[in-house]
């Protein structure tokens, strides 16, 4: 039985990693049909902004969990909407901390940011970490995820922000000081902003900025908390029996480790089986046997899983089934 798909402490979550193309979106959600079938409470959610999960499942999916068969879930989450909520996030926590900046128009530095690097990647974070945060409501959830590289960065940030963070609080810390060191000397600082009095706040415990930095660091420390347990966490890696996909989830399964984030089973989809030899494709035969010998080599300790191409494109419930079946198990 590979426990690694199961829930052993609370609910279970598994990031489906891979290449463009090689039937990531496939593969997750036909394991999700096998593990609903089994009894378990589970949401499949993409976080990829190209999605085909609907598509997979032949339904409309959008933004809320919708019922696909008893016990399965499924959601497409909107990139566009995802970045527009959390800069609107951002843009009132910063107008309520910074009061007495009301005369810059923060409008103005919002909507270049939406256009920043790494915006992306913190809204798919802090897309996640709302759906961990409910996720006693599922016993197994599942994230389809974008192709590999935007991926990992994702599931990186955590441990990034909250390095970021903990120095962000260290200079928040000196400010405070700085500012009692001045009120001990000149008295309080009082502004009137729209009316109502307003105290430029020099400890901890009433300053806004760091009541926000501290929630923050626990949201954050959660997540992280999270993917790296591997009793919560499993990553699974699906690709093609090619040298080019082989490379990259090598690569993957390096960076995982350095984050110490769980990596426990490589999904090889798409194997041609031959019943008779056929010269046209000889050539193809041999680079797929080549790959399936690095593999063994490179994925030492690591549960590899190896899924035929079939003769038709697998969609609907039936086809994911089988499939799941061959992934999953008994």
């Amino acid at each position: 039985m590979k426990e690694y798909l199961f829930p052993q402490e609370g609910f279970r979550v598994l990031f489906f990693i891979g290449k463009g193309g090689v039937g990531k979106t496939t593969t997750s959600a036909a394991v999700s049909v096998a593990l609903a079938r089994k009894g378990y409470k589970t949401l499949i959610v993409s976080i990829d902004p190209a999605h085909n999960l609907g598509d997979v499942f032949e339904v409309k999916l959008e933004d809320k969990p919708k019922q696909i068969t008893e016990n399965l879930y499924a959601m497409e989450l909107d990139m566009e909407k995802l970045i527009k909520n959390y800069l609107k996030h951002l843009e009132e926590n910063l107008k309520h901390m910074y009061r007495y900046l009301t005369v810059i128009n923060l409008e103005k530095y919002f909507e270049v940011l939406s256009f920043s690097p790494g915006i992306e990647e913190y809204a798919t974070l802090e897309a996640i970490r709302e759906i961990l945060q409910e996720g006693n409501r599922w016993d197994i959830i599942i994230f389809d995820t974008p192709p590999t590289g935007l991926t990992l960065r994702v599931l990186a940030l955590p441990e990034i922000a909250l390095i970021w963070t903990k120095k962000l609080i260290e200079i928040r810390k000196k400010i405070l000081e700085k500012r009692r060191a001045i009120e001990n000397i000149q008295g309080e600082r009082k502004f009137v902003i729209e009316g109502e009095k307003y105290k430029l706040p020099s400890r901890e415990e009433e300053d806004p900025v760091m009541r926000e930095l501290r929630s923050y660091e626990g949201e954050i420390k959660l997540v992280r908390e999270t993917i790296t347990n591997s009793k919560r966490t499993s990553v699974i890696a699906v690709m093609n029996p090619e040298m080019l996909p082989l490379y990259e989830t090598e690569r993957a399964h390096e960076a995982l480790r350095k984050f110490k984030i769980p990596f426990n089973l490589v999904v090889i989809n798409k194997i041609i089986e031959l019943e008779e030899d056929i010269p046209r494709i000889r050539v193809k035969i041999e680079a797929q046997k080549k790959v399936l010998r690095e593999i063994e080599g490179i994925f030492r300790g690591i549960d590899i899983v190896m899924v035929p191409m079939f003769e038709e494109e697998p969609r609907g419930i039936e086809w994911l089934e089988k499939i799941g079946g061959l992934i999953v198990g008994d």
